[in-house]
């Protein structure tokens, strides 16, 4: 099956020399990831302080003795990483979260087979995001098969917190509750709602508690994360934001020239950018934008001017009051990291298509941008529906009306349809002879022939639809699975991994549930992957 998707991301799947000048590497190409991995290695990173820090964090969050022996490979100066990362979500936040981590693993596992140093897959918290509102919600199915929302309430949207900021409080015992109420009992449900409860638990961040719950779903597959808004690692890579400082963004400034590149040739952009306005934030605490204005710069919010020197000063100090947007992130993940590929999905690689000429002024390797696995979970459940009403699962994307009545029509009597149908063709065949007569007699009588023959027709279609509408009432069970079945592949006319989460799966089918999803994932497929479950 496949996804559909914009000009950009169809051309970089399928068509990837007519993208190539926006991207360091094919990711198909085995050479490419061997030329970003010797490029990496030439570079000079503190490993030794950075996997001291990621020591500290991945032991806080739980992680297992597999995690600590890649941390320790990532100390020596030939391994490399794939990274990936998400926003730290409620529970895990949407399926695809899990999708990624997945892919990261399988791909660091094949790179590390052929590469002499070693490579060991990264997941970046993306712990210095303020959008709350994308991330204090989960949607599921409850026991009736009807999309249920779950959302942490205790929050003002009006603050621009970042996520490692924003505590838990009791009402996420609440939320815990409701997914309790939702889903049905399973022999894992009292261990997987046990250890989930351990996670999110009042006075944890969303950062931390997101990172105890995927350390425990991912305990056995070596996976490090990384919390981005680690005042220990502000200090690694603040050349990052000494370098959008001093240099007036040129972040902005590349980003901006490949923009136009990219509409030339009829792409569209992904982050829309201004002059003046840093890929940088202020954090103290709420996260402000810095722009610059006749020589100085201004932080949002706050009537102090600050001088270059003065900022380049303050970066240098107390790099921690700083974050980077969404175009400086990349760099500043790759200022600390040793990054041969990064997996990303759709929105993210139409991102890193405006950013080699930021990687290139930041005098860093752009890492080969590896598309995440898109994954379809076909229950049994559906596919007992699909085959009862021989459908396949693209007939459910978009509106159902048209199916189900397709469905009806199909069931009505043979011999109903066949007389319907040969009604029909009679009125046209009797109705044409009659016109020919009454022409012949009286051409002013043609409109009344042609009024006539529109009131049978009527009649006909009229008659044709109420005898669908009895179809339909007796094939009401099948309509009913129609639309559980489409509650189940294409939730809010979305795709699945965007829109639940994980966790009820995992309450169904115990933790077993990953190493399937790892087992069967197919790396060559590109498209949307069906995995039955």
């Amino acid at each position: 099956m496949r996804s559909k998707t914009s000009p950009l991301i169809g051309d970089y799947l399928n068509h990837f020399d007519r993208v190539a000048g926006f991207f360091n590497g094919d990711f198909r190409d085995p050479d490419a990831f061997k030329r970003q991995a010797e490029a990496v290695r030439a570079r000079r990173l503190d490993r030794e302080r950075l996997a001291e820090v990621l020591r500290e964090q991945n032991k806080g969050y739980g992680c297992g003795p597999l995690t600590l022996q890649n941390i320790d490979k990532l100390a020596r100066a030939d391994t490399c990483a794939v990274v990936t990362g998400q926003q730290v979500g409620l529970f895990s936040g949407p399926l695809y979260t899990v999708h990624k981590a997945l892919t990261a693993i399988r791909l660091a596992e094949s790179l590390d087979r052929d590469s002499e140093g070693g490579c060991v897959p990264v997941f970046w918290l993306a712990s210095d995001d303020h959008d709350i509102a994308e991330i204090d919600h989960v949607e599921l199915l409850d026991q009736d098969n009807r999309i249920r929302e779950i959302r942490f309430p205790d929050y003002d949207p009006e603050l621009r917190l970042p996520a490692s900021d924003v505590k838990l409080t009791r009402e996420v015992r609440a939320c815990l509750q409701q997914l309790e109420t939702l889903t049905r009992d399973s022999e894992f449900k009292r261990e997987i709602l046990a250890h989930l409860g351990e996670a999110y638990s009042p006075g944890r961040s969303f950062a931390d508690a997101f990172a105890l719950w995927m350390t425990r779903i991912f305990a056995d597959y070596g996976l490090v994360f990384i919390d981005a808004a680690d005042p220990q690692l502000k200090h690694l890579g603040r050349e990052a934001f000494r370098h959008e400082i001093a240099e007036n963004s040129p972040s902005t400034e590349q980003a901006l020239d490949t923009s136009k590149r990219l509409e030339q040739a009829g792409y569209p952009v992904q982050v829309r950018l201004h002059k003046g306005i840093l890929n940088l934030f202020y954090v103290a605490p709420e996260r402000q934008a810095v722009s610059c204005r006749a020589g100085d710069f201004h932080i949002k919010g706050s009537e102090q001017p600050y001088s270059s020197e003065g900022l380049l000063a303050l970066a240098a100090e107390k790099p921690y009051l700083f974050s980077p947007n969404v175009l400086l992130r990349p760099v500043y993940q790759d200022m600390l990291l040793p990054t041969v590929a990064y997996v990303g999905g759709p929105g993210e690689i139409a991102y890193f298509a405006q950013m080699k000429g930021i990687y290139e002024s930041f005098s860093l390797p752009m890492p080969v941008i590896y598309p995440r696995k898109t994954i379809i979970l076909l229950e049994k459940k559906v596919e007992h529906v699909l085959d009862n009403l021989d459908l396949q699962i693209p007939d459910f994307q978009g509106s159902v009306g048209g199916l189900i009545t397709r469905i009806s029509r199909d069931q009505l009597p043979g011999a109903l349809d066949r007389a319907l149908a040969a009604a029909v063709s009679h009125v046209e065949q009797d109705f044409q002879a009659i016109r020919s007569e009454i022409a012949a007699l009286d051409p002013t009588l043609e409109k009344s022939v042609e009024a006539s023959q529109g009131r049978v027709d009527r009649e006909l279609k009229s008659l044709e639809k109420k005898a669908l509408q009895a179809s339909m009432k007796r094939s009401s069970i099948a309509a009913d699975q129609v639309n559980k079945a489409k509650n189940c592949l294409f939730p809010l006319d979305r795709p699945q991994e965007r829109v639940f989460n994980v966790t009820p799966f995992l309450i169904k089918h115990g933790y077993a549930f990953v190493d399937t999803l790892f087992r069967e994932i197919d790396m060559d497929d590109f498209g949307y992957q069906i995995i039955h479950v």
